[in-house]
């Protein structure tokens, strides 16, 4: 008995034995996986496709594109380098795309136009560009990296062989500006730009916005390079300098750490050496910012000695506001705790109050405006306290971490709904290692609420953290369900 021929149903070729009827063949099977192929030509121009890409919609994108295609969900996945389980989860509203580099990688599988995306210019990348024929600069393993900062904040950068104009190089091109001569009416600009990215930063969205600082950092630099009238370069020189901290900060809370170190490194080159009466109270800051990083990743050995190097430029000619000390001081009592040093610890947090009571509402700095009142003194104070109940130093820690965290995310405005995002895992934390399960559970519950409504990647890993802190506690319902939902949402 003759097998009747299976053939392609698009390009009638015969298809291989044991090739299902209806299968096409190896060629146009990956013609049909091409989306350039397989998406119509205007899909990119519907007025629904630019709603939902502009808005990060990915789960109704997906579920569009995959009613054009006929692509399953496992087909979908291979194609942007998802799981089926991811794509699942995105479609159902499980879950939020917001990290950049999965961003950039849907964006590279499905052909989808930058600027639907929110990026500024078609030809930029999500990403810090690679420079061709350049190694790519790695900062987070670098056993020289805090001799490096060092070399800059001391003001020895030849002895270390750091080659600034190299990191720079990595950024992505910038358009010319066409401005020659700088005026005073260009820095206020810079300042503006620099303080609405602030602004959608505390609010969580560093996510969407952090490529948009990346370039306009890299349209400011030249900048430096132009005629600039003598008391108009000491404010240049600060802006800039501020405008690379806050898009080294956006890299850091989208967990693009590498780029993050860059862009501070750049920074800390332009601020000490700014000729600004605040350009030592920036690169303070600055430092700070890297401090703060090196907690995140379980460095406490490292920020301590930023820590220290934050101290050391603060003995310059040029006074550093007591904001800026008070920030500082809290990190340290953070780093102490990590390594379960409680008297430490508590050393650091009175000097904080100190310099806390020592500020001056009209004159603190506008990197710091937002860091240090009376909601954020308490936020740190008590995020303090839980890493060392964390550590196992003392009973009463989380005890004393509870009643500050409440307050703060108690009293934390909507503007600053990535700060209330990062410390209500803590609060949840410390009630449960206080021995309060059901409230724990309760504050567990709004964190994820809070967490996922955000595009701050930063915030999910403190998700992570808590399903640790509750991992060796008795496993209630209560703690069950709450721990399938972090582990979902981390």
């Amino acid at each position: 008995m003759t097998m009747p021929q299976r053939c392609c149903p698009e390009c009638g070729a015969r298809l291989r034995r044991g090739r299902p009827a209806g299968a096409l063949c190896d060629p146009c099977g990956r013609r049909a996986l091409d989306p350039r192929r397989a998406l119509p030509p205007e899909f990119y121009d519907g007025e629904q496709v630019r709603v939902e890409l502009g808005g990060y919609d990915f789960g109704a994108f997906f579920l569009r594109v995959r009613a054009l295609t006929g692509w399953s969900q496992t087909t979908l996945g291979e194609i942007v380098g998802l799981a089926q389980p991811r794509i699942f989860a995105i479609e159902n509203g499980l879950c939020r795309l917001r990290d950049v580099e999965i961003v950039a990688r849907v964006a590279t599988g499905l052909y989808i136009p930058p600027t639907r995306l929110n990026f500024p210019d078609p030809g930029t990348t999500v990403g810090l560009a690679r420079v061709a024929g350049r190694k790519d600069v790695r900062w987070m393993e670098r056993r020289d990296f805090v001799q490096r900062v060092a070399g800059l904040t001391l003001g020895m950068a030849g002895v270390v062989g750091l080659d600034v104009s190299r990191l720079v190089a990595l950024l992505p091109p910038a358009r010319p500006t066409g401005i020659r001569r700088v005026g005073a009416a260009d820095v206020e600009a810079i300042e503006q730009a620099t303080d609405a990215f602030v602004r959608q930063d505390f609010a969580g969205r560093s996510g969407l916005v952090r490529d948009a600082a990346v370039a306009q950092l890299r349209a400011t630099l030249p900048l430096l390079g132009a005629q600039v009238a003598s008391e108009v370069q000491p404010r240049l020189r600060l802006a800039a300098a501020r405008l690379a901290t806050q898009a080294g900060y956006m890299s850091f809370d989208v967990t693009q750490h590498e780029d993050a170190r860059r862009l501070w490194m750049i920074g800390l080159d332009i601020a000490r050496d700014t000729g600004h009466p605040l350009g030592a109270d920036q690169a303070v800051f600055l430092l700070y910012d890297m401090a703060l990083q090196s907690m995140h990743l379980g460095r406490s050995n490292e920020a301590l000695q930023l820590v220290q190097l934050g101290h050391a430029a603060m003995a310059g000619k040029h006074p550093v506001s007591a904001s800026t000390a008070c920030c500082l001081a809290n990190l340290q009592a953070k780093a102490y705790a990590a390594q379960r040093d409680a008297e430490g610890c508590d050393r650091a947090l009175g000097q904080a109050v100190d310099h806390f009571a020592a500020i001056d509402p009209a004159d603190t700095k506008p990197w710091a405006a937002d860091l240090v009142d009376e909601v954020d003194l308490a936020a740190r104070q008590g995020h303090a306290y839980y890493t060392l109940a964390i550590a196992g130093c003392g009973p009463h820690a989380a005890d004393r971490a509870v009643p500050l965290l409440r307050q703060a995310v108690d009293q934390y405005s909507p503007a600053r709904a990535r700060s209330r995002a990062l410390y209500l895992p803590d609060l949840a934390g410390a009630h449960a290692l206080a021995g309060d399960l059901d409230t724990a559970v309760t504050v567990g519950h709004q964190a994820v609420d809070a967490v996922t409504a955000l595009s701050s990647p930063r915030t999910h890993d403190k998700l992570g953290m808590l399903t640790t802190v509750l991992e060796p506690l008795h496993a209630g319902p209560g703690v069950s369900e709450l721990r399938d939902r972090l582990s979902t949402a981390a």
